[in-house]
């Protein structure tokens, strides 16, 4: 991208076309970066989020990859265009593992991944979860059930009073919940965890909650992803910034559901 007579008349258009505070941040942008590169990008960048934005649907999410180089502004960008109040994540994508030609600095492995939600609380949201760590499951899923071989671990049976419903305060095998921790779950729900032999008692009496492992979904995904690497082999085309299956995959499940409309407006698949 260059500064062009071209990106001149786009700059314009958003000045004609942009709300007020789009085109306060798009003139202040001009000021402060100059007409060069950057600032051709960003214009260039602005006018198509503009256009997304109108074309996205309430449920929709909007997830857009760059790297370092231009995360910072475009962030600034998505900020105003889309609203601070709608930034859902920066994921980090860790991208390569290792770079073997760099002097002086610290090895440049990750991109950015900017998640904006149309409105927040209407986007479509499923839940993604990674395997747990062998050392955690080790560590803390240490009981097998008799009969059934099955790993458990032991939880807590109390939360916060802070939080709490009246319903949650009574008297449990002789333990009161107190001004501190109260129980997790009204008396009715304990007394069917009792008959479920999900609730295991110290040599003291205090209740715990048996969890198993076979029930556990995994660990909540983060937003640093390491294990994505970029398109190889017979997947790769050459591209240089093609996205790998599993990446737009992983970024489809989460924010939409079987039959919807999915756009990749830069084609980033390759």
């Amino acid at each position: 991208w260059h500064w062009t007579d071209e990106t001149q008349r786009t700059f314009e258009e958003i000045i004609d076309i942009a709300s007020p505070e789009v085109i306060e941040m798009i003139q202040a942008f001009k000021k402060f970066v100059g007409a060069n590169d950057m600032m051709a990008y960003l214009t260039m960048m602005c006018i198509r989020l503009l256009e997304l934005k109108r074309v996205l649907k309430d449920t929709g999410s909007i997830y857009l990859h760059c790297d370092p180089t231009a995360s910072h502004y475009l962030k600034i960008v998505m900020d105003t265009v889309f609203g601070a109040a709608n930034h859902r994540n920066e994921i980090i994508w860790q991208r390569i593992n290792a770079k073997g030609n760099v002097q002086r600095k610290f090895g440049a492995v990750h991109d950015v991944i900017l998640a904006y939600a149309k409105k927040l609380g209407n986007e479509k949201w499923n839940q993604l979860y990674r395997p747990l760590n062998e050392k955690y499951v080790n560590n803390m899923y240490t009981h097998i059930e008799e009969g059934t071989g099955r790993r458990y671990r032991l939880g807590d049976l109390t939360a916060p009073a802070s939080r709490a419903s009246q319903g949650q305060i009574y008297d449990w095998k002789g333990y009161q919940s107190g001004k501190s921790r109260v129980w997790v779950y009204a008396k009715e729900k304990m007394q069917e965890l009792e008959d479920a032999g999900r609730i295991v008692y110290s040599k003291t009496g205090y209740p715990n909650f048996k969890r198993y492992l076979d029930e556990n979904l995994g660990e909540k995904l983060p937003d640093i992803w390491t294990d994505i690497m970029p398109a190889l082999g017979g997947e790769s085309l050459g591209y240089p910034t093609q996205k790998p299956l599993a990446l737009l995959e992983r970024i489809i499940e989460a924010s939409s559901n079987k039959g919807d409309i999915v756009l990749d407006p830069f084609c980033g698949c390759g």
